[in-house]
C-alpha cells in the first residue's frame, strides 16, 4: 500500500520572492520582520500550514543576519503565530491567537471614495447582467442530470499522458516557446483534414484559428463585424452565453423565434432585414435539439449573401449523433466559405477543463481575425495544442468520439427508459437522437417550482427560461444523460420522482 498524499496546506511553502515592504524610520530589522510576518499571517498571504523558510534562506533573502530571523521566528513561535515541527521545518499555526484578526482590515471610508470607479460602457453593461459561467465553478463531477456535459472518466488519460511525455522529451522542448497566434501549425492542420472528413468542410490551415473556447470566438468576431448598437439575430431560446456575449458588446440583440425546422429566417428578416450577424446553431439547435432544416439554410445564406452579413455558426457537440450521420455544416454548401464563420470545441468532445476551441474563417477575415486574437487572447497553450493534434492526427480522437458515441447511445435510451417508468404523469422525454442532453416537458409543475424541487433535493437541472427571451415555451426543464452511467441514471430517475411528488 503506498503512503498517503501529503495534505495540501502541509505542502505549500511560502515563495522566496514573498514581498515584506520596507521598514519604517527607526524600526529595527527584528521588528520589521517580526510585524511584516506576522501582517503577512493575518492577512492571508501565509496560508494555514504553510512552511516557512530557513532562517539562513530568510536571512540571505533579505540581507540580514541570521540570528535577527531566528529573533523574529522565536517571537511568532511564542505567540502561537509559528510552530516548529521536527521534520517539518516552520510552519505557520493552523490556530492563530486571535481568530478575528485573520481577516484583513476593512477599507476606511476615504481609501473607498479615492478607489477608481469603473463606470465604463461595457463594465456597465457587463454589471447588468447575471453570470452566463458560474465564476467559480465546483470541481468535481456533475450531479444528476446536470445538462451540457461529456463524461470525462470515459477519457483515455493514460494515452493523453504518454503523448504528453513525447513532447516533453529534450530533443521537443522547443514547444515549450511562443507559437503563432492563430494556433501550432500541425493543429491548424489536423483540425483542416478532421473538418474535411467530418463535416464536408474544404478549408485551408490558413483559415484556422485557435482560440480557447466557442465564446471567445463570438466575442472577437462581435468586436470585428458589430458596432454597438447594430442588431444581431439569435436563437430563442438559445445558448445564454451567446447572448450576454452581445448584450456585453453592446448590440442590439433580435430574439428570433425557432421552430420544429429551427431558427425562422422569414421572422428574423421582418425584423431586423440589416443585421450584422446571425448565430445559430444549425446541427442541433441549443437547447431545443432540431437541425436547421434545407430551406432554412439556403434562406440564411442567401441573406448574408445580400446584405454581406456574417452568420456564426456554433456546431458544439454535433459529433454525437445517434441515430444517423451528422448533418452537414452549414459552412459546407454553396456560399458558406465566404459568408460563414465555423466555430468548434473540444471541451464537449473530450473534456471541460481541455479549453481548445478553433473557427474556420472566410479568407476576408483570416487576418483581422488573427490580429484580434493576437491582441485579446495571444494564444492556446502550445503544448496542448501538440498533444491534440497528435490525438487527433493518429486516430485517437475518431476512436474516442465513436466509442463515447456509443456509450452516451445506450444511456440515452436507458434515460428514456427510467423516464417512462418513474415519471409517469409528471415529466414526458422525447426521443433521443443526438448531443449530450434533452429538453423534457413538465407535466405537473411549472419551471420555478419543478427546479426548486429538485435543487432541494441535491439534483440539478435547468429552466428553459434560463435559454429564453421572449419566446413562449412550455413548461419544461433541460436535463443531461451523457455524464452519468445507467446505475446513476436509475438512481438520479428515482430521486427525481421522489421530489416531484413529494410535499410542496
Amino acid at each position: 500500500m503506498t503512503d498517503p498524499l501529503p495534505s495540501p496546506a502541509r505542502s505549500r511553502s511560502v515563495p522566496w520572492s514573498l514581498s515584506l515592504g520596507q521598514p519604517a524610520q527607526g524600526e529595527t530589522l527584528q521588528r520589521w520582520l517580526y510585524r511584516s510576518l506576522r501582517q503577512a499571517i493575518l492577512d492571508g498571504r501565509l496560508a494555514e500550514g504553510a512552511r516557512l523558510p530557513g532562517s539562513r534562506a530568510l536571512a540571505q533573502q533579505y540581507g540580514t543576519a541570521r540570528g535577527t530571523v531566528q529573533l523574529a521566528y522565536d517571537q511568532l513561535l511564542s505567540e502561537g503565530y509559528l510552530l516548529a515541527e521536527r521534520g517539518s521545518g516552520t510552519r505557520v499555526s493552523r490556530v492563530l491567537p486571535d481568530a478575528s484578526l485573520q481577516a484583513g482590515p476593512a477599507p476606511t471610508r476615504v481609501e473607498r471614495e479615492a478607489a477608481p470607479q469603473s463606470d465604463g460602457p461595457w463594465m456597465q453593461r457587463v454589471g447588468q447582467l447575471a453570470p452566463a459561467f458560474p465564476l467559480r465553478p465546483p470541481n468535481s463531477l456533475p450531479t444528476a442530470f446536470h445538462p451540457h456535459r461529456c463524461d470525462v472518466r470515459g477519457f483515455p488519460v493514460d494515452l493523453w499522458r504518454r503523448l504528453h511525455g513525447r513532447h516533453l522529451r529534450s530533443s521537443k522542448l522547443a514547444i515549450l516557446s511562443e507559437t503563432e497566434a492563430a494556433g501550432l501549425p500541425a493543429l491548424r492542420a489536423a483540425i483542416a483534414r478532421h473538418l474535411d472528413l467530418a463535416r464536408g468542410v474544404a478549408v485551408s490551415p490558413d483559415q484556422i484559428v485557435v482560440l480557447g473556447s466557442v465564446q471567445q470566438a463570438l466575442d472577437i468576431s462581435l468586436r470585428l463585424l458589430v458596432s454597438p448598437g447594430e442588431a444581431v439575430w439569435m436563437e430563442d431560446p438559445g445558448y445564454p452565453g451567446a447572448r450576454q456575449a452581445m448584450l456585453a458588446h453592446g448590440a442590439r440583440v433580435v430574439d428570433v423565434p425557432v421552430d420544429a425546422d429551427g431558427l425562422r429566417v422569414v421572422d428574423a428578416e421582418r425584423a431586423a432585414p440589416d443585421a450584422r450577424l446571425a448565430y445559430v446553431t444549425p446541427a442541433r439547435q441549443a437547447p431545443l435539439g432540431m437541425a436547421l432544416s434545407p430551406e432554412r439554410r439556403l434562406a440564411l445564406l442567401r441573406w448574408a449573401h445580400e446584405r454581406g452579413a456574417i452568420v456564426f455558426e456554433d456546431d458544439y457537440d454535433s459529433e454525437y449523433r445517434f441515430s444517423a450521420k451528422p448533418v452537414p455544416a452549414l459552412r459546407s454548401m454553396e456560399g458558406g466559405d465566404s459568408h460563414v464563420v465555423l466555430a468548434g470545441t473540444f471541451s464537449k468532445l473530450l473534456f471541460p477543463a481541455i479549453r481548445i476551441a478553433f473557427v474556420a474563417l472566410p479568407w476576408q477575415l483570416v487576418e483581422p481575425f488573427q490580429r484580434a486574437a493576437s491582441l485579446a487572447a495571444r494564444n492556446a497553450n502550445a503544448l496542448t495544442q501538440a498533444v491534440l493534434a497528435d490525438f487527433l492526427d493518429e486516430g485517437h480522437f475518431d476512436r474516442h468520439v465513436r466509442r463515447m458515441r456509443r456509450v452516451y447511445a445506450a444511456r440515452a435510451e436507458a434515460f428514456e427508459d427510467a423516464a417512462r417508468r418513474h415519471w409517469e404523469g409528471l415529466i414526458e422525454v422525447p426521443p433521443i437522437t443526438a448531443g449530450l442532453d434533452v429538453v423534457t416537458r413538465l407535466l405537473a409543475h411549472e419551471e420555478r417550482a419543478a427546479w426548486q424541487r429538485l435543487a432541494a433535493a441535491g439534483l440539478t437541472a435547468f429552466p428553459l427560461e434560463r435559454y429564453t427571451a421572449r419566446a413562449v415555451q412550455p413548461p419544461s426543464l433541460t436535463m443531461g444523460f451523457a455524464a452519468f452511467d445507467e446505475r446513476a441514471i436509475e438512481s438520479g430517475a428515482r430521486a427525481v420522482a421522489a421530489a416531484m411528488r413529494g410535499p410542496a
